[in-house]
C-alpha cells in the first residue's frame, strides 16, 4: 500500500444526510437537492464532506440523492467535495458484514452511482457501519483497501470502532482517513472511554456525528413543554435510552441548563452553543486529560437552506473559561441513558 496516503479531510464541517432519505416522512428530493446545493456553494460554512449510507431508507434512495446531487453539480464544486458512505451492513438486522464478498458487493453498488472517472467525481470514503466480530478487522480493512489502491475508491473511514480496532487499523499499514463515531454534549462516551486518546494518538481526524444529539440540543426542545410527545409515534429516537420517559426528565434538565447558558451569556442558540463546543475542541492541546486532540468534525444536518444557515452560520467563540462553564453544567448533571439501547450498543465500540 506505499504511496497510498489518506483523504485530508478540509474545512470546518461535515454536512450529514441520513435524515434526508431514512426517516419516517422524508423531505421531498428537491428540497434535500436544494440543502446539499446550498452548503456545498457557501464556502463561509467550511464543509466539503458530505456522509451518506447505502442504508439510510429503501431501494438506496439515500445514493440515488447524492447521484442526483453530483450529477447536477458544475465539475469545480465536485472536485472539491469528498463523500463518505456507510456500507456492508444487513439491512433487516442492521448487523455489519466484514466479508470480503459482502465488502465488495457493497462498493461495488456504490461506486456504480458516481462517475468511473475520477476527475469528474468527488473524492469517496468507505466505511463499514461498525465492526463484524466474526471477520478480523484487518481483514475486512484489507478488502477495502483493495478498492483504494485499484482507483475506484479514494479512502477508509472506520465506523464506531473501539480501542483495539483502531491500534490494528492504525498498524496495518493502510492508509485511514477518518473515524466516524458519535459526539456531542450530550454523548461524550469517548471522551472517558479511550477512544478519543487513542485516536489522537495516531491523529485520525474524528467525524462526530449527531452532534446535536438528535434533536435534542436545540432551542426547539429546551422550549418546548411537550418535546417527547411531539416526536412522531414511529421514530426512532423512542427506541434509546435518552428519550426513554424515565431518562428523559433528566436529560431535558441539562439541555434547560446549556440552554440558558448559550443565551444569557454567549447570546446564541443551543444548537450553536453545540457546535461551537466540538470546533473549540478539535485539534486542541488537551481537553478533559487528552492530549494533542485530532481534527474533529461535527456533522450536523438540516432540512431547510434557513435552518443550515442558521447552524453553520452562527458559530461563536468559546474561551477556555467558556469551556469550564459548559464542562461544570455537565458534571454536575449527568446524562442518563446509553447512546442507543441495549440490543444496539452491542454492536458499538467494536
Amino acid at each position: 500500500m506505499s504511496g497510498l496516503k489518506p483523504v485530508e479531510l478540509t474545512g470546518r464541517f461535515g454536512f450529514g444526510t441520513m435524515s434526508m432519505t431514512w426517516k419516517p416522512v422524508p423531505p421531498p428530493t428537491e428540497q434535500s437537492l436544494e440543502s446539499l446545493r446550498f452548503i456545498t456553494s457557501h464556502e463561509e460554512f467550511g464543509t466539503h464532506l458530505l456522509n451518506g449510507g447505502e442504508f439510510y431508507g429503501p431501494n438506496h434512495v439515500n445514493l440515488k440523492l447524492l447521484k442526483e446531487f453530483v450529477d447536477s453539480n458544475p465539475q469545480e464544486i465536485n472536485e472539491k467535495l469528498i463523500i463518505s458512505i456507510k456500507g456492508a451492513i444487513n439491512p433487516a438486522t442492521l448487523s455489519p458484514d466484514g466479508s470480503k464478498e459482502s465488502i465488495s458487493k457493497s462498493i461495488e453498488n456504490i461506486i456504480s452511482y458516481f462517475p468511473a472517472e475520477k476527475s469528474k467525481r468527488p473524492k469517496l470514503i468507505f466505511e463499514i457501519a461498525r465492526v463484524d466480530p466474526k471477520v478480523p478487522y484487518v481483514e475486512t480493512i484489507g478488502y477495502i483497501a483493495d478498492y483504494v489502491k485499484a482507483g475506484k475508491i479514494d479512502g477508509i473511514s472506520l465506523s464506531e470502532v473501539g480501542i483495539e480496532s483502531i491500534k490494528k487499523a492504525a498498524h496495518s499499514g493502510y492508509p485511514i482517513s477518518c473515524i466516524e463515531i458519535e459526539l456531542s454534549l450530550l454523548s461524550l462516551d469517548i471522551l472517558t472511554n479511550g477512544i478519543l486518546a487513542e485516536a489522537a494518538e495516531h491523529q485520525i481526524p474524528i467525524i462526530a456525528y449527531s452532534p446535536l444529539c438528535r434533536g435534542l440540543l436545540t432551542d426547539q426542545a429546551a422550549e418546548s413543554p411537550d418535546f417527547l410527545k411531539e416526536i412522531p409515534e414511529n421514530d426512532m429516537r423512542h427506541r434509546f435510552e435518552k428519550f426513554y420517559p424515565e431518562n428523559f426528565g433528566q436529560n431535558i434538565k441539562v439541555v434547560k441548563l446549556l440552554y440558558k447558558f448559550a443565551h444569557e451569556v454567549k447570546k446564541t442558540s443551543l444548537e450553536s452553543l453545540a457546535l461551537s463546543w466540538i470546533i473549540k475542541i478539535s485539534g486542541a492541546k488537551e481537553y478533559r486529560g487528552i492530549k494533542n486532540l485530532p481534527k474533529i468534525l461535527p456533522i450536523p444536518s438540516g432540512s431547510t437552506t434557513a435552518k443550515i444557515e442558521s447552524n453553520f452560520g452562527s458559530i461563536v467563540e468559546l474561551s477556555d473559561e467558556d469551556l469550564a462553564a459548559i464542562d461544570k453544567i455537565l458534571d454536575e448533571n449527568p446524562i442518563v441513558g446509553g447512546r442507543y439501547n441495549k440490543h444496539a450498543e452491542a454492536h458499538l465500540n467494536g
